[in-house]
């Protein structure tokens, strides 16, 4: 009879629901990334459209790859590969700073993440490394960094 009590009385405290437990750690955003501009572009130069759906924010950024392959006179795929991942960067950098979700904002970190690509390839493609050398250092970080980071600049400063 008792056995029958406690199974019955730890059965009922396992199904009741408990409050969540609250923690100390900060809750993880997700970025939603699914969504589109909230401003309009010019198709054709004469007639501004919304941008209705993640699809025309696809479609953008297709048709720029595009206008770069016939200007090349061949599909470059390095432009290609760092336009999208310059404005996943982009994207989630506005989304994270939740600034307004528009072009004009997404083009700007976009820029910043390619300049800082391209200087990057530069400097690697000028010189010529060993495994064992490390080859981050302030100096290097600091040719990467645009001079208006702040946040940056403060960090390099302090570490000297």
């Amino acid at each position: 009879m008792l056995k029958s009590i406690l199974s019955v009385g730890i059965g009922m405290v396992l199904l009741l629901p408990s409050p969540p437990i609250k923690s100390g750690t900060k809750k993880v955003s997700l970025l939603n990334l699914n969504q589109p501009y909230q401003d309009q572009w010019e198709k054709d130069g004469n007639k501004r459209i919304p941008f209705k759906s993640v699809e025309d924010n696809n479609r953008l950024w297709k048709d720029v790859i595009k206008s770069r392959n016939k200007v090349a006179g061949y599909d470059d795929t390095e432009f290609a590969n760092r336009i999208n991942y310059c404005r996943y960067i982009g994207e989630s950098v506005v989304l994270q700073k939740k600034e307004k979700f528009i072009l004009e904002n997404v083009l700007k970190y976009m820029l910043r993440c390619n300049h800082t690509q391209q200087q990057m390839i530069t400097h690697y493609l000028e010189k010529d490394y060993k495994d064992d050398e490390k080859v981050l250092s302030q100096e290097l970080i600091s040719l990467y960094v645009y001079k208006e980071d702040e946040d940056v600049n403060e960090f390099m400063r302090e570490k000297k």
